[in-house]
């Protein structure tokens, strides 16, 4: 019985989170509770455009990892981002949506000049407060719940909902370090 409340009250998170317009959030929300595991695709290149914060730390890498690095192809190391709330409305959907999530480039250096791509990578689940994952406050007014993250894992391990990959690689980019 409580799995199903729990369940059913994430659904409304989802619901409301459409209506704010937050599609990642409302996807990846539905996706969960859908039950089938199966990896969901994200678009690195809009992620960038919708959250500063995870372009800026890629800037960042060009430059002080890329930008260092000898003439030849190359690969970085996955490195957590995550959006900054107060970056605005679409990076509120990617933090309500992804949270933290990593990422890397794979390209060539020739010079000051790079062309590579981004790869995104991210298990959606849902972890236990010993874990240091806090209780979900969602929304407010009338519509305000707490979700206890260990509630929510547990749709996983019972059955009713599916922890998977979010994944993604953008498309060759071109940049100067």
């Amino acid at each position: 019985m409580k799995d199903r409340m729990v369940r059913n009250q994430l659904n409304n998170v989802g619901a409301l989170a459409n209506a704010r317009g937050w599609k990642t959030t409302a996807g990846l929300v539905q996706h969960y509770l859908d039950g089938s595991g199966g990896p969901v695709e994200v678009e690195p290149q809009q992620m960038m455009n919708d959250m500063p914060q995870f372009q800026r730390h890629l800037d960042k890498t060009m430059g002080n990892d890329v930008g260092k690095r000898p003439d030849g192809p190359f690969t970085t190391e996955w490195q957590s981002t995550a959006p900054n709330p107060k970056d605005g409305d679409k990076s509120m959907d990617g933090y309500y949506g992804l949270n933290h999530f990593r990422y890397r480039t794979v390209g060539e250096k020739h010079g000051d000049q790079v062309t590579y791509h981004v790869e995104v990578q991210k298990r959606y689940d849902w972890g236990v407060p010993s874990e240091h994952r806090r209780t979900q406050t969602a929304f407010g007014g009338p519509f305000e719940m707490e979700l206890e993250q260990a509630d929510l894992a547990r749709l996983n391990s019972a059955g009713p909902a599916r922890d998977f990959d979010v994944k993604g690689s953008s498309g060759q980019m071109r940049t100067t370090v």
